[in-house]
């Protein structure tokens, strides 16, 4: 009896976890995370093969007499060029990230303020054929109740 209750307990459990990892949330986590690591892998990239080297090499080949940003270095091991190369990184996924979300967040007001617009603000009392506000519980003229419409003021 105790293994079947344990059996049952190990099912429920796993039948838990499976609602749980298939709930659109999740998914969509895994997803961006796996996106935002492939981005991160490109914006690495850019800023070691194309910006650093067309930016920093030459001030580094004349400071330095040749060498590579990376290993310009200030005092014994302090690795100022790779330092630089990691906060560049990280500005440019930060502004990437300000652009995305901000362009997402008008996409979305702009979303809105179009339903808004798109429901009507009257509508007429079925009882007495009164105009009316959309959101109002009860007929001003012949006091009937109605359903409202829409959001409640």
């Amino acid at each position: 009896m105790t293994v079947r209750r344990g059996h049952e307990a190990t099912l429920g459990f796993l039948q838990a976890f499976k609602e749980f990892a298939l709930k659109g949330n999740v998914v969509d986590l895994a997803v961006a995370v796996v996106i935002g690591a492939a981005f991160g892998k490109i914006i690495a990239s850019l800023v070691e093969d194309i910006i650093m080297p067309s930016v920093v090499n030459p001030l580094v080949n004349l400071t330095t007499q040749g060498g590579d940003w990376r290993e310009l270095t200030v005092g014994p091991g302090i690795k100022i060029g790779s330092f630089l190369g990691t906060v560049l990184d990280f500005a440019i996924v930060a502004f990437a990230l300000f652009v995305v979300v901000t362009l997402i967040q008008r996409l979305t007001q702009r979303k809105k303020a179009e339903e808004v617009a798109a429901a009507p603000s009257e509508r007429e009392c079925p009882y007495c054929l009164s105009t009316i506000p959309a959101a109002a519980s009860r007929c001003p003229h012949c006091t009937s109740e109605v359903t409202p419409q829409g959001p409640a003021l």
